[in-house]
């Protein structure tokens, strides 16, 4: 696991459209704006893009309407291989080093992360 450089855009892309697939979020993957995102997400100091053998994460860190206090949110996050809780890991750390709270999502059946003490606070729902 890395940091990613320029060089791993289009196949952390490629990844993007993969998590679309696997998600079954019901929107196209539009390349060219989802690789001016994590160019942007790479150079921004406050941001983190990882990359595995098979894998990503993107995350910068935000702050809510709800008050100032940093929330590390992560924007996307897959694995086609076991690097998944790595990434996961290393998101936590880097926001912990922020200061800053975990917002995270998973799929519908998506992985239970309870177990690793997380707990749903909101749902997501999609109209097309």
């Amino acid at each position: 696991m890395r940091p990613a450089t320029a060089c791993d855009i289009p196949r952390i892309t490629d990844l993007v459209e993969r998590l679309i697939e696997a998600s079954g979020i019901p929107q196209a993957v539009d390349r060219a704006h989802a690789q001016a995102v994590l160019m942007s997400l790479i150079l921004r100091p406050d941001a983190l893009v990882l990359v595995t053998e098979g894998g990503f994460l993107a995350a910068s860190i935000e702050r809510s309407v709800i008050n100032p206090e940093p929330i590390a949110c992560e924007h996307g996050w897959f694995a086609t291989d076991r690097s998944g809780l790595r990434l996961l890991r290393a998101f936590e750390a880097w926001a912990k080093s922020h200061e800053a709270r975990v917002r995270l999502s998973t799929g519908v059946a998506g992985p239970d992360l309870s177990r690793l003490g997380y707990r749903a606070v909101e749902m997501a729902w999609v109209r097309d």
